[in-house]
């Protein structure tokens, strides 16, 4: 299966980046906007895993999740990757995000453990378009500027999960394979 590690976001935060993609809009660029129930913060991205693979990430996953606290996170500002002048993804920031960034750490060294490679620098962010094409760089750097303050709500990070991702014709699907709570 194709797998992630993920935090979810809450009902609040799911309604409020919809609005900013309506915002947004695709009037400036044919933006590829994601799901509502799509919408997560990825900690690690893994690939195709097998079973045996699925198991060993699920028993690391678990311990992890005992280091850590529930703790609560805001989600506000609108960013993009690689830069501005080159949009390729558009993002919904997080402010204290210290908690996240330790879980991100602790999977990344476990999973470095398991035999995966490093990833890109950690940032806490929860993607919420991928630009197809720029037709005008001024309108959309304008729409993005509108909301590069925005305050979208916060949610609890409360577990991590493991995820599966199913790739179709109209986008991926996701499906929680295993949850693990974090401490209280």
């Amino acid at each position: 299966m194709r797998a992630f590690i993920a935090i979810d976001v809450s009902d609040e935060v799911r309604d409020n980046l919809l609005k900013a993609q309506e915002r947004i809009g695709n009037k400036a660029a044919k933006i590829k906007f994601v799901e509502r129930e799509n919408f997560h913060v990825t900690l690690k991205f893994l690939g195709e895993i097998d079973e045996v693979t699925a198991e060993e990430v699920k028993k690391a996953l678990a311990e992890i999740a005992k280091r850590h606290k529930k703790h609560k996170v805001r989600v506000k500002g609108i960013g993009v990757f690689p830069n501005p002048n080159y949009v390729r993804v558009i993002w919904a920031g997080i402010e204290n995000d210290e908690g996240i960034t330790a879980i991100a750490s602790d999977v990344e060294r476990e999973m470095r453990r398991l035999g995966f490679k490093k990833d890109k620098d950690f940032v806490a962010h929860i993607t919420i378009g991928r630009v197809k094409f720029v037709r005008d760089k001024v309108e959309l750097a304008m729409a993005l500027k509108e909301l590069a303050n925005e305050d979208f709500g916060e949610f609890e990070v409360d577990a991590i999960e493991l995820k599966k991702s199913t790739l179709t014709p109209k986008g991926p699907i996701y499906e929680t394979v295993a949850r693990f709570e974090l401490a209280e």
